[in-house]
């Protein structure tokens, strides 16, 4: 890639000349300055990624994954969900967009794929004709072009993110937004549902926090696809196992009227092979352990409340409301103290039980991540500046402190 311009800053300070050689890593400093002109308008460079090379993408992530494959079987269905996906509108500085991330960010380009499937897939199993396939094939497509704009070092999937570090994370739906937004070729709702591509029915999302209806159809399609496609990047181990716990134990976060879908295709596939790593017994123990921390943020919100003024009350309160839910799920699959004990002795071998609760504890341990990042953002936006009370910074830390590589 080479500069097609001289580039500027918003100061009017030149940066580069016209025909300078961008690298990775002078592409990622120059995303640091705030540029006179958007970054993508001032670059120019090989062959762009193309509407056939989506549909040849499409394809190859279809063979790879049975999941996927069950949405596009040979025939007219499988036609319709190519073609709508080799339609979707490119205008350049989006090609090149996307081009960039197949070439130096390969996981944000698979998985941006895999999205585009599931969305054009959920809209035709509602009877949208190909139009509306194509639309959200788009958004599904673009939603994560935020990404590009955070530096690589920071989305490694080894690295743990302080709460500065992952302020960008956050960000990442309104940049993409803004991005889109740009363009006349795709709807406005398409911009809108990149924008909320992260929010959740329960008001647990971000960047705004918006819950039911303030969210848009198209974003509450996105905000689905998006926990479902997660599971299947890179390689996680039962990604299908997953996805069905995930939907079952968070019943309020996601449409109803599009969970059903997601449910016929993981009943289409074939048992998993093989033992998941961790026995029953080490699953109940984790699971003892995952308790053990809603149990003590009961705690230590009871604790500090009373010294807290009414903004950072609220905040408490949110996350009690949603410890509460975590306790139910743990509940609702019949984990209990008790059962936790039969559960740590067991050792005849169930490798239907085993795969259930290694799931479990893998989800609930995914919840309390996130809950713990939830607080962070809305501690930060509603409780003034205040310290976090001593109890709820100890079971901050004590939740970072949880092993990460399931």
């Amino acid at each position: 890639m080479t500069t097609s311009r001289a580039i500027y800053n918003h100061q009017g300070i030149k940066l580069l000349e016209g025909g300078v050689q961008i690298d990775a890593s002078l592409h990622d400093r120059l995303l640091v300055h705030r540029l006179a002109a958007p970054l993508d308008e001032s670059i120019e460079g090989g062959p762009l990624v193309s509407g056939m090379a989506l549909r040849e993408a499409a394809e190859a992530a279809m063979a790879r994954w049975p999941f996927f494959a069950l949405m596009g079987p040979p025939g007219r269905v499988r036609s319709m969900l190519l073609q709508s996906i080799e339609a979707i509108p490119l205008p350049r500085p989006v090609a090149f967009h996307l081009t960039l991330a197949r070439e130096t960010r390969p996981a944000i380009f698979e998985h941006s794929i895999l999205m585009a499937l599931l969305c054009a897939h959920l809209v035709r199993e509602g009877g949208a004709p190909i139009h509306d396939m194509t639309v959200a094939a788009s958004a599904g497509l673009l939603h994560d072009l935020g990404m590009l704009h955070i530096d690589a070092e920071l989305l490694d999937a080894g690295n743990t993110l302080s709460g500065d570090e992952r302020r960008p994370l956050y960000a990442h739906p309104v940049t993409g937004s803004m991005l889109i937004a740009r363009f006349h070729e795709y709807p406005t709702q398409v911009a809108r549902a990149v924008l909320e591509h992260h929010e959740v029915l329960d008001g647990a999302g971000y960047p705004r926090g918006l819950a039911g209806e303030s969210i848009s159809p198209l974003g509450r399609l996105l905000s689905l696809c998006e926990v479902v496609t997660a599971m299947f990047d890179g390689d996680r181990e039962r990604p299908d196992q997953r996805v069905s716990l995930l939907l079952r134990v968070n019943p309020k976060r996601f449409d109803p009227s599009l969970v059903p879908s997601i449910h016929r295709l993981l009943r289409a596939l074939p048992p998993a092979d093989g033992e998941v790593d961790a026995t029953i017994p080490e699953s109940a123990a984790q699971l003892r352990t995952l308790d053990g921390l809603l149990t003590q943020w009961h705690t230590a919100a009871a604790d500090s409340a009373p010294a807290l003024d009414a903004p950072g009350r609220a905040v408490l309160k949110v996350m009690a409301e949603q410890a509460e839910r975590l306790h139910r799920m743990l509940v609702g699959a019949g984990i209990t103290p008790e059962q936790l004990d039969f559960l740590g002795r067991l050792t005849e071998p169930d490798s239907r039980l085993r795969a259930e609760l290694w799931a479990l504890q893998n989800e609930l341990r995914w919840n309390l991540r996130a809950s713990a990042n939830q607080l962070r953002r809305r501690w930060r936006s509603g409780a003034g500046g205040q310290a976090f009370p001593a109890a709820v910074a100890t079971w901050l830390d004590d939740v970072e402190s949880l092993d990460s590589a399931a």
